[in-house]
């Protein structure tokens, strides 16, 4: 008999061997070219759950950063608004100390720089940025403000129904019931009209508002919040109801009333809504710088919070490059191992498939 033998656990162990050094060689080939272990995790055991955690932490880092970014750019954003509306307060502070100056024409020159720049503070304090208001709080989809002529025309019914009342203009006494009206308005915290006329009603309309005394919005006073680290926030709360923003609001309110006639208010009235207008002013500018200082406090940090989290990844990043990197001289010498390993097994097949009975016996 000369028929070739090819028993049949003989060439299916061959043909395991020879799939088994294949996936091998390509698993090594493709680890060499790529720098990376085929399964890290596999190699490092129970030790898998370092790896596990280096990338949770990468994740986290990159999303506080990320966050940290934006919150940062957004307070920058703050930043310059406030910066704008204090300008506007440095511009009418002097211009309310020079009315003795301007003479007659000085109130109606006050009343109306004061109505522009009302207007001005209202839209910068309805700044948006990246789809948000940024001076709305929580509610940032809302216009924090309502059209600054809503305050001016409120201020010139009450004036007209302080002169009503008085049958004539007004003196230096009912001047100051005219400001205890002004006062009351801006201190009522209700929003809706059973509650009398308030500046939440007549000019500030977001639903986030800063936290005062009598208010029942309790959720909606919760400050704005960045995540800074795992169960660690930052927040920062600068609202356009800020008490500082507000008697800013009221000193310009009182002074738009500056230039009615004398028939409405006399020398001594306008002197009396001027000099309550300068000092608000005063306290209010004062209140910025306070507000602005603490808001730069939070931008430091979130600058330190986001330099940290950079070289927190970075130093987790290089630990998974470690672990998941290959060494390219041990993979080398395996690769020339299974190759060599791979040519024996191709040529002793070979020789197998060519004996005979006789030469197998």
């Amino acid at each position: 008999m000369v028929d070739r033998v090819a028993p049949m656990g003989v060439s299916l162990g061959r043909q395991a061997q020879l799939r088994d050094l294949q996936n091998n060689l390509a698993v090594l080939t493709a680890e060499m070219s790529s720098g990376r272990k085929a399964d890290p995790a596999r190699e490092l055991g129970v030790g898998a759950s370092l790896l596990y955690k280096l990338y949770d932490d990468v994740q986290q880092g990159e999303a506080i950063k990320n966050g940290t970014s934006l919150a940062g750019q957004r307070l920058t954003a703050m930043q310059a608004a406030l910066t704008s509306v204090g300008e506007l307060m440095d511009q009418m502070s002097p211009e309310i100390l020079k009315v003795d100056a301007l003479k007659g024409n000085g109130y109606d020159i006050i009343a109306s720089n004061a109505r522009e720049m009302l207007a001005s503070m209202t839209n910068l304090l309805n700044t948006s940025w990246d789809g948000q208001n940024l001076f709305a709080g929580n509610d940032s989809a809302t216009l924090p403000l309502k059209d600054s002529t809503n305050l001016t025309a409120w201020a010139q019914d009450r004036l007209s129904a302080a002169v009503s009342a008085a049958g004539g203009a007004l003196d230096a006494a009912e001047a100051a019931s005219l400001i205890g009206d002004f006062d009351s308005m801006f201190a009522n915290p209700n929003r809706d009209a059973s509650g009398g006329t308030s500046f939440y009603g007549l000019v500030y309309q977001s639903t986030s508002r800063t936290s005062m005394a009598g208010s029942s919005d309790a959720e909606s006073e919760a400050p704005s919040l960045v995540r800074i680290g795992a169960g660690e926030t930052l927040s920062y709360n600068v609202r356009a109801d800020n008490p500082a923003f507000k008697d800013a609001f009221k000193a310009l309110s009182l002074l738009s009333t500056l230039d009615a006639p004398d028939s409405q208010l006399s020398g001594e009235a306008k002197a009396a809504l001027l000099d309550q207008a300068g000092e608000l002013m005063r306290g209010a500018r004062s209140q910025l710088t306070v507000v602005a200082g603490v808001l730069g406090s939070k931008q430091q940090r979130l600058d330190h919070v986001a330099e940290i989290q950079d070289r927190a990844v970075t130093a987790a990043t290089a630990q998974i490059n470690d672990l998941e990197g290959v060494d390219y001289y041990t993979v080398s010498d395996r690769i020339s191992t299974l190759q060599i390993q791979l040519q024996a097994t191709y040529s002793i097949t070979a020789q197998l498939s060519k004996l005979s009975l006789v030469n197998y016996l």
